[in-house]
């Protein structure tokens, strides 16, 4: 990397917690702290090597098994007690495969959603070849209880299809549940715009060249920093989710625009998505997670405009998904939508991620109904608001 190359960003530091905190229907609450200063204190070797760390988190194991609503609740606010007493921010409480759904309510997950502002889950929709629809109306249901009881909660819940254990990036993370160990999400959209700016690539093969030159450095550089800190502790390393997250002042969609030279959602945008994606894909170090392009609609102010224009909608942001990253993410829903449409948006992400066997996800941000049906309002600081596009 040059003197040139702007500081690289961690978007998530993600240790991903063993079966033995959770065993027996008892959360072991001072185990989660003591893991949550395992986690902390490797962010901080990181801040001190001079790289910015956005966030540092824990993730629970999935859940396989039947689990009720006080189990549940029960399991949320003892993992919300061990990261307080260790000062972690946030976890992913779990997530939650078919057979965990049966004795629960949509109503039920929200509750704890909304109760716990620092807890994330997911439910998943599809594995393999085969999409389960249960889960699918189930998840579109939660979709409307969290839109009913505060709207940004739907920030923090997915729909998750053929997404592998130990993702460091959430919502959709939870761990495999074996011995802990670690996982890094980069946010390297700035880095890459800014390589894209520098070097303007001629066609598609050179933007595949530099988006995996520039991605291969940050890694180069991380897996170096990263190895004496995790073995110390004791932890595996599971990988990096190399996916180029966006930040206010770092579009993805910009880095699309300058690398493929085209305005997003116009002709030329999926080839670029893909060029892209090829090299994200052909780093050399392991990888988790989605590993590919995100999209995050409302994440990013590129993006966020090309919705607003008219000029992409979820139809067309699922057709580049065939060909990038994780699916339908941070979607901006008016709340008269109707719940059948929401559901046959989650099922359009399985059916794809069914297919092709590839990690995707929905997470729709549905406005509460009654809101204003001109423009988004939601109050996340991450979220870029929107005005609806006219039709």
């Amino acid at each position: 990397m040059t003197d040139t190359t702007p500081a690289s960003h961690v978007r998530a530091v993600t240790l991903c917690l063993p079966d033995e905190v959770f065993r027996d229907g008892r959360v072991d609450v001072a185990g989660i702290s003591e893991y949550g200063g395992k986690a902390l204190e490797i962010g901080e070797e990181i801040t001190r090597a001079g790289f910015d760390v956005q966030t540092v988190r824990l993730s629970g194991p999935a859940l396989d098994g039947p689990v009720n609503r006080d189990q549940l609740r029960t399991r949320a606010a003892d993992l919300v007690e061990g990261c307080r007493r260790a000062g972690v921010g946030s976890a992913s409480l779990s997530a939650l495969r078919p057979a965990a759904l049966v004795e629960l309510q949509p109503f039920e997950i929200a509750e704890v959603l909304t109760e716990h502002p620092s807890l994330f889950m997911s439910v998943v929709v599809a594995d393999g070849g085969d999409v389960h629809d249960a889960a699918v109306g189930f998840s579109a249901a939660v979709i409307r209880e969290l839109a009913s009881r505060d709207g940004d909660s739907n920030f923090r819940f997915a729909a998750v299809a053929n997404l592998g254990a130990n993702a460091p990036l959430f919502p959709g993370s939870f761990s495999d549940g074996g011995p802990a160990g670690v996982s890094v999400g980069l946010q390297s959209a700035g880095t890459l715009l800014a390589h894209a700016r520098a070097n303007r690539p001629r066609d598609l093969a050179e933007t595949t060249r530099l988006t995996r030159s520039c991605l291969q450095d940050q890694l180069d550089v991380f897996a170096d920093l990263l190895r004496p800190s995790y073995e110390r502790r004791d932890l595996l390393f599971h990988g990096f989710d190399p996916s180029p997250a966006c930040a206010p002042d770092a579009s993805i969609g910009e880095f699309l625009e300058q690398a493929g030279q085209i305005r997003f959602g116009a002709p030329g945008t999926l080839a670029t998505c893909a060029a892209v994606t090829a090299g994200i894909r052909s780093v050399s170090h392991p990888t988790v997670g989605y590993a590919g392009l995100m999209l995050p609609v409302l994440e990013d102010r590129v993006l966020a405009l090309a919705w607003q224009e008219g000029r992409i909608n979820a139809d067309s942001v699922l057709a580049y998904s065939s060909v990038c990253g994780a699916g339908l993410d941070t979607i901006p829903l008016p709340g008269s939508t109707p719940e059948h449409e929401v559901v046959a948006v989650i099922r359009d992400m399985a059916a794809l991620s069914a297919r092709w066997v590839k990690p995707l996800s929905a997470r729709l941000m549905l406005a509460p109904v009654g809101s204003d049906p001109q423009r988004t309002e939601f109050r996340a600081e991450q979220i870029v608001n929107i005005d609806y596009p006219t039709v």
